[in-house]
């Protein structure tokens, strides 16, 4: 294949595209809501106890939107409501219903993935691993950014998460550069 030095770049961002989407369909479908239910339910299942306006940050949504997120999952019957850290905060926790939708809608992303990966030989499935695990070294700024990046991980899958460990290591800038916050 002859292609451009910075076919790379572009390469990457069709395959991003077409994995999101993939990965989005699977998800959505499994949740039989839309992708932001899906994405508050494994976040809620990673990290219970947190608040809506946290969650509202790690799905980019406002106050407003995180808040009816958090009605339309209490009204599916997934995540219920506890008393917070003060007297003003509810922290959110997963009912039954809400941890097996999360697994629900694990599995199917994972479906999705393994059929897209099962397109290479194993030399190759070790290559994009390698690959992968590098490009996600990229040192999230803050908790929340981390949880953004992470928001439909199966953590069981990853033990030795990149992102995980580039924020508890942060890599040192290359050649003089300013660290990435």
């Amino acid at each position: 294949m002859n292609l451009p030095g910075d076919a790379a770049a572009n390469l990457l961002g069709a395959l991003a595209l077409a994995v999101n989407s993939r990965m989005r369909a699977a998800v959505v479908d499994a949740a039989g809501a839309g992708g932001a239910l899906a994405e508050a339910v494994v976040v809620i299942q990673d990290q219970p106890g947190v608040t809506a306006e946290w969650l509202g940050g790690v799905l980019g949504l406002t106050q407003p939107g995180a808040a009816h997120l958090v009605r339309r999952l209490v009204e599916q019957g997934w995540v219920q409501r506890r008393p917070g850290a003060d007297a003003r905060s509810r922290a959110l926790h997963l009912t039954p219903a809400g941890r097996r939708a999360a697994g629900e809608i694990l599995r199917a992303r994972q479906r999705t993935l393994t059929d897209l990966v099962a397109r290479l030989s194993d030399p190759q499935r070790r290559q994009l691993t390698e690959i992968a695990g590098g490009l996600l070294r990229c040192a999230p700024g803050d908790r929340q950014e981390l949880a953004r990046l992470c928001r439909l991980c199966d953590r069981s899958r990853c033990p030795a998460c990149p992102v995980h460990d580039s924020y508890r290591h942060p890599p040192a800038p290359a050649d003089g550069a300013e660290p990435v916050a």
